[in-house]
């Protein structure tokens, strides 16, 4: 989520080229989905390194100073770039501008796991700081009345429940 905020608040002064990880095969520094914003004098997020990035990030900076640029390209990872990974990975090149700022936010958002939490005692309290950064959406189950603070941490949700029990039906799968 921080690198969406620094992407977000780069575009308010500078486009930038979002390179996404469209596709992989075999093996590949990262997974499809990916993704970095390269702006003129520095990136946000990762690839996975390597000679990849590099490369990838020389693309997008030709692309930003009005090159023509592929929407996407396919790149070796073994003997052409040197990278042990072996694999092929497929990188979409897209210049983005602060009017593509709400869409790169829901695009781009990490997606939140469920996570169910039982207790709002001081175990409950401390569990839901650690776990407020964390790709998770969180339900956080207590039947005591005032265990949860004003503001949860991470949005997580609060449910009074009792017994605490009667809250698994409505949880979400998994």
């Amino acid at each position: 989520m921080a690198d969406l905020l620094l992407l977000l608040e780069g575009l308010e002064a500078a486009p930038a080229c979002l390179v996404t990880v469209e596709s992989t095969q075999g093996s590949a520094p990262r997974e499809a989905g990916a993704w970095m914003a390269v702006f003129a004098d520095r990136t946000v997020g990762t690839i996975g390194g390597g000679h990849l990035e590099h490369q990838a990030i020389a693309e997008a900076r030709r692309g930003l100073a009005g090159l023509s640029l592929a929407p996407s390209q396919r790149y070796a990872l073994g003997p052409a770039l040197g990278q042990c990974c072996g694999g092929v990975v497929h990188l979409g090149f897209e210049v983005v501008g602060l009017r593509h700022a709400e869409v790169l936010r829901q695009r781009l958002a990490p997606v939140r796991h469920p996570v169910a939490l039982f207790g709002g005692g001081h175990v409950g309290h401390a569990l839901a700081r650690v776990l407020a950064p964390l790709p998770f959406a969180l339900a956080w189950i207590d039947s005591r009345d005032g265990v949860f603070p004003a503001d949860p941490p991470g949005g997580a949700v609060c449910e009074h429940s009792d017994p605490v029990q009667m809250a698994v039906p409505g949880l979400a799968p998994g």
